[in-house]
């Protein structure tokens, strides 16, 4: 659990949309389910600078500029978590959901998000 609560509610909204992509991605609609997933990872990716910043940024570049803020103090763990959020950006919502491009890794990558949720919640919380 999050220590701020309205950070630990965007967390709970990213793993809803997440289910959300999931079940897009099995009825076969791989455009909307790639940005569900997108929007999974910049939710979870929010709620985690929210909660260790305290800032709470609701654009996109206001949240990569977080991300990168916390790359840039802490390195380690960030850095892993910033290049795939980077991908996710790219593949699903750049590539698939904006230009409508398929691509064999895109049911990898929604899928893949749950993890990059989870490991979001993880940083959080260890930097308590």
């Amino acid at each position: 659990m999050l220590k701020n609560a309205d950070a630990q509610t965007l967390m709970q909204d990213a793993r809803a949309m997440h289910t959300d992509a999931e079940a897009l991605l099995s009825a076969g609609d791989w455009r909307n389910a790639a940005e569900k997933g997108w929007l999974a990872a910049n939710a979870a990716t929010a709620a985690l600078v929210w909660d260790v910043t305290g800032v709470h940024c609701q654009t996109e570049t206001d949240i990569n500029a977080g991300l990168n803020d916390l790359l840039y103090q802490r390195r380690g763990e960030y850095d892993e978590l910033s290049k795939r959020y980077s991908l996710f950006t790219q593949n699903l919502l750049c590539d698939t959901f904006y230009d409508g491009v398929y691509c064999e890794d895109i049911p990898n990558l929604i899928h893949e998000v749950a993890d990059y949720i989870r490991r979001a919640e993880e940083l959080a919380q260890s930097d308590a």
